[in-house]
């Protein structure tokens, strides 16, 4: 409302009055913000604070001093820089997302250099080619400055995790003021600039400050939501990429045919096509590295790592034809583990017992858990003897003492072993009907096995053809 003036009545005392009484406002805004910062948010925000504080100051004296304003607003891009730079920091992103973020946000910084070089650089220090010093430094600084914390403000948003209304009104408030200097760069000389500029350049400080003031300003302080890989490529991730390569392509086209004229332009295009292949080659490793993993869930048990019972029935298909051993075993004494130490110790000793069984049998061999405290060795090419040795040693290996935090514990094993004798050539379903009661008669035997004392007494069972 303050700067309604500056647009109904440019020029006049009251719009200056309440041009001044705006931006003693937002001042006074700002002085509450840092007073009101906790002790562990100050060392984003006190920087934050004094690069808004300068914005304000040269907006404040830039009609009767403009060599202090323009001092004013190019020491504001220092500390609003340091500023982001710690913000994402805080952020603690893992290497993948920091690298996938880095390459988006390069791409869009330096799409934005190359037009700020273009569009505002060029063309400026032609208009002040006759001028002074800070009409020069001006002209290369404050686009750049504001390409730099746009593109600083871009990483935080890209950041995993929900956006709050402080991350918006940073990233908002930075990129009007970039398109603010745009405007202030192409617009003729004859356009009032108070009519505009200053009610724009309000809204600009006021964004900034109401940043810090929101109650959600603790979010760019603390660390972002963990992700083990980079973010896919889709959504407006790929229009910001598009968007970028597009503008810079057409940018090479609409120049004049002079190849000096083209040589920004064409080394920026390059850039950006071989690092938007890069993070394309992520986006299809991260692809790859899902689905594998999808697999090894859909087929592996996600306590123990073991084959689970679909990955045996797998396993099983090529073995039958191979004369298989199975082993059936069942843990005795567990559920007093769980009753007595909890469910946690209980999964350390079903690891135990998973590590324990995988290490006495061969690579080829596989070892499964159905469920609960049932697993299954799948063994081929055994001999009479090495069922009796192997028997013996998973007997050994699962009477070992388990440590699980809470002191030593110790279970035995009821075990069914069944042996299937070379067979004659089985079709699909027969293989089925065969894996079936191969797995069922190996559960009985392990169940007489239990029934007749438990412990680790091994029941026989052999399967004629």
């Amino acid at each position: 409302m303050l700067a309604a003036p500056a647009v109904i009545l440019p020029g006049t005392a009251a719009a200056t009055v309440c041009y001044l009484a705006a931006l003693a406002v937002i001042a006074a805004g700002l002085i509450a913000a840092a007073r009101s910062l906790p002790v562990d948010q100050r060392r984003i925000w006190m920087p934050w604070i004094a690069g808004v504080g300068c914005a304000i100051t040269g907006s404040a004296v830039w009609q009767v001093r403009m060599d202090v304003a323009l001092v004013c607003w190019l020491v504001f891009y220092l500390p609003i820089t340091v500023a982001v730079v710690r913000m994402i920091e805080a952020r603690a992103l893992p290497r993948p997302v920091r690298h996938a973020i880095a390459k988006d946000v390069a791409v869009a910084t330096v799409a934005m250099t190359v037009f700020a070089w273009y569009v505002l650089i060029q063309p400026t220090l032609a208009k002040s080619a006759g001028g002074g010093g800070w009409s020069t430094v001006a002209a290369f600084c404050f686009p750049l400055g504001d390409v730099v914390i746009v593109g600083l403000a871009l990483t935080v948003l890209l950041a995993p995790g929900r956006r709050t209304a402080s991350e918006h009104l940073i990233v908002t408030g930075l990129t009007l003021s970039l398109l603010a200097d745009l405007g202030n760069a192409l617009l003729p000389p004859t356009a009032r600039a108070d009519i505009w500029y200053t009610p724009t350049y309000l809204l600009v400080n006021g964004m900034l400050t109401a940043a810090v003031l929101h109650r959600s300003r603790a979010t760019p302080a603390e660390p972002a939501v963990r992700a083990a890989t980079a973010p896919g490529m889709r959504g407006w991730r790929m229009a910001l990429l598009g968007t970028a390569l597009c503008a810079v392509g057409l940018s090479t086209i609409a120049l004049p045919n002079r190849g000096w004229d083209r040589a920004p332009a064409t080394a920026a295009m390059i850039t950006m096509i071989a690092v938007i292949l890069s993070r394309l080659r992520r986006a299809v490793t991260d692809l790859e590295n899902a689905e594998r993993m999808l697999r090894h869930q859909a087929t592996h048990d996600q306590l123990t790592g073991l084959a689970n019972r679909a990955r045996l029935l797998h396993e099983m298909r090529d073995a039958v034809r191979a004369s298989p051993t199975l082993f059936f075993v069942d843990l005795d004494g567990f559920k007093a583990v769980n009753d007595t130490h909890g469910h946690h110790c209980g999964d350390i000793v079903l690891k135990v017992v998973a590590k324990r069984l995988t290490g006495i049998v061969r690579r080829s061999d596989t070892v499964a858990r159905l469920g609960g405290d049932e697993f299954v060795v799948c063994c081929t090419g055994l001999t009479g003897a090495d069922v009796t040795a192997l028997t013996a040693r998973i007997e050994g290996a699962l009477a070992e003492p388990i440590d699980v935090g809470a002191g030593p514990v110790t279970i035995g094993a009821s075990i069914g072993v069944l042996t299937l004798p070379p067979a004659d050539p089985l079709t699909e379903q027969s293989a089925e009907d065969l894996i079936s009661n191969l797995l069922s008669t190996a559960d009985a035997a392990m169940y007489e096995a239990k029934r007749a004392g438990g412990g680790t007494r091994v029941v026989d069972y052999v399967l004629t053809a």
